[in-house]
């Protein structure tokens, strides 16, 4: 009987320890689920949704037990997780507020509040479809040409990586060889200007094959406008219609020398001739009969350059037209 006595009583001291440390645990269990964690993270919504519920409490003026419990709940600083990164905001501020008696929490509270809430409006669905919106906007036309770089754009650019590399070998010693590098220097310059100045030869040249008579091509002043005419047919019966272009100017420019229009001086360029008409001087006979051969002389010789001065094909066409504007400057030729 006394044995099973002690071995009740003990059994209920286990009881009555195991009931003491319930009680004890319970006020912890309660202080950390009314608080956060100091190592929770927060999304922006939760964060909004936290910062509610202080300004809720704030906002009804609550006792200086109240204040010390809501600041010990406090986090050390907020940790925002966001698709831009992660933010920690300070609560030191605020618990110092808390601890002077909350003059400037609520303050506080409310505009974290308002600063997180328009966040959140700029932000609405970055963290759920930033993949799907990329996405959305890389497949437009204007990222259409956006590609890796090819095989070629590849070899292009090893190609000149090497010709970089190249140079420096050759030109990044000049630096301990000063007369070496002013001797190149000077070839190079020289080279540069005798490129500038043949290409202003060539250009030059160039234009005074569209102004001038070769010296191979004085033209026999002796031969009239129907001797031109006739070898103009001969070369077109062969089909050198180029020649039959050149051999119909000359019948016109003799037309007009028939009819003191123009001088008898072959020496004169085609420009030269139509210059003559459009502005008479010593050698006019009436300014409406100049007038009258203007339009046509000047289709001749637009057509006489661009075929025997600038190597352009000559067709039947051309010569037919040739041989209008030959009517227009008063030749006969039926």
């Amino acid at each position: 009987m006394k044995r099973f006595v002690f071995v009740l009583l003990v059994a209920l001291q286990l009881i009555g320890a195991r009931v003491v440390l319930a009680r004890a645990q319970t006020p912890l269990t309660t202080t950390q689920d009314s608080g956060t964690p100091l190592d929770a993270g927060y999304t922006p919504e939760s964060l909004t949704a936290e910062l509610q519920r202080l300004s809720n409490v704030l906002s009804k003026n609550p006792s200086s037990q109240e204040l010390t419990a809501l600041r010990d709940s406090l986090p050390a600083h907020w940790t925002v997780k966001t698709s831009e990164g992660n933010y920690s905001i300070s609560c030191e501020f605020l618990k110092r507020q808390l601890t002077t008696g909350g003059g400037l929490a609520n303050a506080w509270v409310d505009h974290a509040l308002q600063e997180i809430q328009s966040y959140s409006a700029a932000h609405p669905a970055r963290d759920g479809d930033a993949r799907a919106q990329l996405d959305k906007i890389l497949a437009a036309s204007e990222f259409s040409s956006v590609h890796p770089p090819s095989a070629w754009e590849i070899f292009r650019q090893r190609l000149y990586a090497w010709l970089g590399r190249l140079l420096y070998r050759i030109f990044g010693g000049l630096s301990r060889y000063p007369i070496g590098g002013q001797i190149l220097f000077w070839i190079v310059l020289l080279a540069a200007v005798g490129f500038i100045a043949l290409w202003l030869f060539r250009f030059l040249v160039s234009r005074d094959r569209m102004d001038s008579l070769p010296s191979s091509e004085i033209i026999n002043a002796s031969r009239t406008w129907q001797e031109w005419i006739q070898m103009a047919r001969e070369a077109a019966r062969q089909n050198d219609f180029r020649a039959a272009v050149h051999a119909a100017y000359w019948a016109g420019i003799a037309r007009l020398e028939d009819l003191d229009v123009l001088p008898r001086d072959r020496t004169k360029t085609p420009r030269e001739y139509l210059q003559l008409v459009i502005r008479p001087s010593e050698h006019e006979i009436a300014q409406t009969a100049n007038f009258a051969y203007q339009e046509p002389l000047a289709g001749l010789t637009k057509r006489f350059e661009r075929i025997w001065y600038a190597n352009r094909p000559a067709a039947l066409e051309d010569f037919q037209h040739t041989l209008q504007l030959l009517e227009a400057l008063g030749c006969q030729l039926k």
